[in-house]
């Protein structure tokens, strides 16, 4: 247990210590992992900070913008236009549209085209 605890300590100070084994020798390095780890999260925090305060800015010229262009004039509701007539619609037009339905309604219902019957259509 305390060959454990001995190794344990051995790589710790190694590590802290800017060093590292390799090949049974103790090589220096220049920068540790924690450093390397620290300097990602800093620059990752300073960017999402910097794109934060650059939208804030950019939020407050599209205000300023908007409050400077006047406003479009609301011109009086003008009378409901009177319903258009229905344009006419050939009977073979019309055959195909009730064809087009019946199928549909058949495929929903899971039945077959010849069991639909359709009586009447309404245009909405």
């Amino acid at each position: 247990m305390w060959c454990f605890f001995q190794n344990a300590n051995y790589i710790l100070y190694f590590y802290f210590h800017n060093a590292s084994v390799k090949g049974g020798k103790i090589m220096e390095t220049n920068i540790s992992t924690v450093q390397v780890v620290l300097m990602g999260l800093i620059t990752v925090f300073v960017v999402l900070i910097c794109l934060i305060v650059i939208i804030k800015i950019l939020g407050l010229i599209m205000e300023k913008v908007a409050k400077k262009q006047p406003a479009p004039a609301v011109a009086p509701a003008a009378a409901a236009p009177a319903a258009a007539p229905a344009p006419a619609v050939s009977a073979q037009n019309n055959q195909q549209i009730v064809a087009a339905i019946a199928v549909a309604i058949a495929e929903e219902m899971g039945t077959d085209v010849s069991h639909i019957r359709i009586h009447s259509i309404k245009r909405v």
